[in-house]
């Protein structure tokens, strides 16, 4: 898929292309903080409706347990998976901006998108801006990558698209222009 769509990509006239290239990342980054906004709230949603609770300690408890549950299933993600996505996101982001030219393994999409979705959507006192930020810019990486731009020619999409999920996390297009 990747291949026709840089073939037709080449077709384009050389000055459009990084054009094209940064509304497909800034669309793919920006679905992503919605679809990472949508899961935490699907999921605080299910655990804590108010019909499930029956009494004050009840739910006490429940929670505790819901909570603990939650930040040792995140954890053990974190830890055994991919400690590159432990933290808030975006120092790691700087990071690969600026010591990796923007590149950050793919992997690190998945593990911080569910431990976000489950640790925040679980009740963990948690901003989904950071991990919206990390999420989208690996995935202007990752999406770079695919589309054969070199390692040094990553920032730009790396922050085209965390620009694009801070954005959409805000619900405020011109915060995205900004940053």
């Amino acid at each position: 898929m990747w291949s026709k769509f840089t073939r037709i990509l080449g077709t384009f006239p050389r000055k459009t292309r990084p054009l094209i290239e940064t509304c497909l990342v800034g669309l793919v980054a920006g679905l992503s903080a919605v679809a990472f906004q949508t899961g935490i709230e699907k999921l605080n949603r299910l655990i804590f409706t108010p019909g499930h609770w029956h009494g004050t300690a009840f739910f006490l408890m429940g929670t505790l347990g819901i909570i603990l549950g939650v930040a040792l299933f995140s954890g053990i993600l974190l830890v055994k998976l991919c400690p590159e996505a432990a933290g808030s996101g975006i120092p790691q982001l700087k990071l690969s901006f600026w010591k990796d030219f923007g590149h950050s393994p793919p992997h690190i999409v998945f593990v911080k998108f569910i431990a976000g979705v489950v640790g925040i959507g679980g009740g963990l006192s948690l901003g989904r801006e950071g991990p919206s930020a990390q999420i989208g810019g690996n995935l202007g990486s990752t999406i770079a990558g695919l589309l054969g731009v070199s390692k040094q020619g990553k920032r730009a999409a790396v922050a085209a698209g965390a620009a694009a999920a801070l954005a959409a996390a805000f619900n405020a297009p011109l915060a995205g222009v900004a940053f």
